[in-house]
């Protein structure tokens, strides 16, 4: 997971708001909604950090908004999400469903607005994804159910192409501390305006490798 920095609010959403409107309310404002969040998220999930787009995204109330109606148009309790596995066939399964669409009203302890990458850990093998406390472990394989079995997959390609690529920089596989520093910025970088899916596993894998070098 990574920590989400909210960008200015929308003027559609603002106006929208002070006239009175709801959430389930259609009209453009809602569309502008979505690219000002795609935009300040880098066109990852909220959640589980793989590539989102315009036209697939899920808008994400962060406090469900059973319980906090006065929180629905509020800028800050809202994110973008990925599909949640619903683009898969087998989206029925409950293995499969992830971020909100798992989540559904469900309240969670972790919060990327206020920052998550210090409650996670990341297994590099396996793939896993980890709570430092138990109530982001539940959060993460419980609610969120970040540890479904294709997300598992795709955080091990990002470390294995990382791998492969280092290894092919530096033959000898001995990776400087410089070497690491640099592409630590460059995953941490968005390029272009967008972050790299699953920036944050390969970050926190590579300052790892960092620390080993530096003992």
């Amino acid at each position: 997971m990574k920590n989400i920095q909210k960008g200015r609010e929308p003027a559609a959403l603002i106006q929208h708001r002070q006239s009175g409107g709801s959430f389930e309310d259609p009209g453009p404002w809602k569309h502008e909604l979505r690219r000002a969040l795609l935009r300040e998220q880098g066109a990852i999930c909220c959640y589980c950090m793989n590539r989102i787009d315009l036209e697939t995204l899920r808008v994400e109330h962060l406090r469900p908004q059973h319980e906090h109606r006065a929180q629905q148009l509020a800028h800050r309790n809202l994110l973008a999400a990925c599909p949640g596995g619903q683009d898969n066939p087998t989206h029925e399964q409950r293995d499969i469903r992830h971020c909100d669409v798992r989540k559904g009203p469900a309240a969670l302890a972790l919060d990327p607005v206020a920052g998550v990458e210090h409650r996670v850990r990341y297994g590099f093998v396996e793939g896993r994804i980890f709570g430092t406390d138990p109530a982001a472990e539940r959060d993460v394989d419980e609610v969120l159910n970040l540890n479904a079995p294709h997300l598992r997959q795709l955080r091990r390609r990002v470390i294995e192409g990382l791998v492969a690529r280092l290894s092919k920089k530096y033959s000898d596989r001995t990776w400087s501390r410089g070497a690491l520093e640099r592409e630590i910025a460059r995953w941490s970088a968005r390029d272009g305006s967008d972050f790299r899916p699953f920036c944050q596993v390969a970050v926190e894998f590579l300052r790892k490798q960092l620390a080993k070098a530096r003992a």
